[in-house]
């Protein structure tokens, strides 16, 4: 036995499996759905998603095995894991990787195993959907693809999961940083509020002791600065000297603007000046104002500036209190900054992203809303969910939003209304609070599904169809024959199965191949549909054989004689196919059910076949009924 070697990114790949959350979870409804139809499609009795953890192979949806896990040494999925298309084993028993693997020469007796790898959004390989069986086997080229886009629906619903974990990742740490900066600006906010009451206690006592005052000027950590009419500085404390430069000695008798007003300032200040001195009513006095400044060496930076005036001595005096705020602009543009970034990001992720209050109104929408729906931003935001999404939408989405309300995570998936039309969406929606653990709203993640359910759809067709005509196949035909035979016994109303061959297809094949055979099949079942009526059923079991349920009917042996023989003539009027001159003609067999006893679907169909081999032995192109007609 070989054991799977070890991926050369095993410790990032192993990472990756962690950061999912989802080893050791209860089984997922959407996986166990795809499972199921994985082995019904497949026919075979196992269907897996296995997670490969360090030292096992862990199954998060499993069909057809009652274990959750196996060691990884002995697994298949181990090896899947190395490459990156599917793993296909035809027969383990031959295979010397697998011959004496313990899962291979005991329960559950593996031989035929097939596994698409399944991988991260960052292309690390999680594990596989995989099939096994007891039986050997090949796949063709289309049942290798319908594996692999099943292993991709099983990767779209773990990239929702990385996705959901990156947005509440995102989240708290922008509210993180948020609340860290608002609690420094409340800080910083706290002591401009102490500082300015200390000036207006200083201002106060200027008048009757202003030596103190300058004393006290001296220890402030704001920059004063004190200047004359003419705008010549008459004081300049040590916070003055450490902000722009100047010493005292340097700044005092110097005009003020050529000290610490930018260039292109000058002219505007030296304005303002000489308005104040000749109307005393300085536009900015006793308010607070953001400028720039300039410093010694040329640098200009933000200020807060708070100027007052005063007379003494009989001159006026104006008083400036300055104080750098280059740390707060930095830390609020460095906020604005960090919005921006998940502002881009949001916008930029392939689904819709919005933040709902507890009252159920919209507080933020990503770029997606507008993209899908054409809603703006600045448009829906504040306004009730129930006044956005459409009546139908909101009634399917209440139910989760009074769950999450209580603090529960809720998923549901819902079909949209959208630009380019009816959309479906798998929405996640977790719900916030705040550090008090009191809760704030929650958070809505929503992805388009429309390709899986498509997808979902066409398989589920497909299941029940003939590939060829478009019929409905044998396993369609069996549940219909069994529904078909309930309601007659529940209303006592009389049914009849026509069971259909196609005369003479062989040689209709040998003469002029296989291609031609299949557009006179092709016909046959056109035929075979324009001639029933919408409530009966046509199908087509197998190569040139097919079947139709007659129900209601009122007089059994005649109305399906009738019918038979319709069918007879609209075969006989066929005369060519494709410009070939064919003769076409079919025998059918007729078996009746009264739903007067029980019977069942197999018996009623092999009575149906019996007549229509009855009716080749009478000669072909014609129809016989079952014995006396009733199976």
């Amino acid at each position: 036995m070989h054991k799977p070697r070890l991926p050369a990114n095993e410790h990032d790949r192993l990472a990756a499996l962690q950061r999912l959350g989802v080893l050791d979870t209860p089984p997922a409804a959407e996986l166990d759905r795809l499972t199921r139809l994985a082995q019904r499609v497949f026919k075979v009795k196992t269907a897996l998603v296995t997670l490969v953890d360090a030292h096992r192979q862990w199954f998060k949806s499993r069909v057809g095995l009652d274990v959750s896990e196996t060691a990884r040494d002995i697994s298949f999925c181990g090896h899947a894991i190395l490459q990156p298309q599917a793993l296909l084993v035809t027969d383990a028993r031959k295979d010397p990787r697998f011959a004496d693997n313990p899962l291979v020469t005991a329960a559950p007796h593996i031989v035929f195993y097939a596994g698409q790898p399944i991988f991260s959004r960052d292309g690390h390989a999680l594990g596989t959907l995989c099939l096994i069986d007891d039986q050997p086997r090949q796949l063709d080229d289309g049942e290798r693809q319908t594996l692999q886009d099943l292993a991709r629906m099983v990767e779209q619903y773990l990239w929702g999961l990385e996705a959901a974990q990156d947005l509440q990742q995102l989240q708290a740490e922008l509210e993180q940083r948020v609340q860290q900066r608002t609690q420094e600006l409340e800080t910083t906010l706290a002591q401009l509020h102490q500082e300015i009451a200390q000036r207006n206690a200083y201002e106060s006592a200027l008048l009757a002791e202003k030596e103190h005052f300058h004393a006290t000027l001296e220890n402030t950590t704001d920059a004063f600065i004190e200047i004359d009419e003419q705008g010549l500085v008459v004081g300049w404390n040590r916070a003055a000297e450490t902000t722009f430069g100047w010493t005292r000695e340097e700044a005092g008798g110097q005009l003020l603007a050529e000290l610490i007003i930018p260039p292109p300032l000058r002219a505007a200040h030296h304005a303002g000046l000489c308005r104040f001195v000749r109307t005393g009513q300085p536009r900015m006095l006793g308010q607070r104002v953001e400028v720039s400044a300039c410093r010694k060496d040329g640098s200009t930076f933000p200020i807060e500036l708070t100027l007052s005036a005063i007379h003494s001595q009989g001159r006026m005096l104006i008083n400036a209190f300055l104080h750098d705020i280059s740390q707060r602009k930095a830390d609020e543009a460095e906020i604005l900054d960090s919005r921006a970034r998940i502002k881009m990001i949001t916008d930029n992720v392939p689904a819709i992203i919005a933040y709902v209050d507890t009252g159920l109104h919209y507080r933020f929408v990503n770029l997606g809303y507008e993209k899908w729906f054409g809603w703006k931003a600045e448009t829906i935001t504040g306004s009730k969910v129930a006044d956005v999404l459409d009546a139908a939408v909101y009634a399917v989405a209440r139910p989760h939003f009074d769950k999450v309300l209580r603090g529960e995570q809720s998923e549901y998936e819902v079909l949209m209304p959208s630009l380019h039309g009816k959309i479906w969406v798998h929405i996640t929606l977790i719900p916030h609070y705040n550090p008090q653990r009191q809760q704030q709203g929650f958070y809505v993640l929503g992805v388009d599904i429309t390709e899986r359910k498509q997808l979902q759809d066409q398989l589920q067709f497909e299941a029940y169809h003939d590939s060829l005509t478009g019929l409905p196949n044998r396993r369609a035909l069996m549940q219909s024959l069994r529904e078909a035979m309930a309601r007659s016994r529940r209303s006592g109303n009389s049914m009849a199965l026509l069971f259909l061959d196609l005369d003479g297809f062989k040689a209709l094949n040998d003469s002029h191949g296989h291609d031609f055979g299949d557009m006179a099949l092709q016909r046959f079942a056109r035929e075979l549909r324009g001639a029933v009526r919408e409530t009966d059923s046509a199908a087509r079991l197998a190569g040139d054989e097919f079947t139709v349920i007659l129900e209601n009917l009122v007089q059994p042996q005649q109305d399906s004689a009738l019918v038979a023989g319709k069918l007879l003539q609209q075969i006989a009027a066929i005369h060519s196919i494709a410009g070939v001159a064919v003769t076409l003609s079919s025998s059918i067999g007729i078996a009746l059910y009264d739903g007067r006893h029980d019977s069942s679907a197999n018996t009623l169909l092999n009575a149906a076949d019996k007549a229509m081999y009855q009716a080749k032995r009478a000669g072909k192109n014609g129809f016989a009924f079952y014995g006396d007609g009733t199976a």
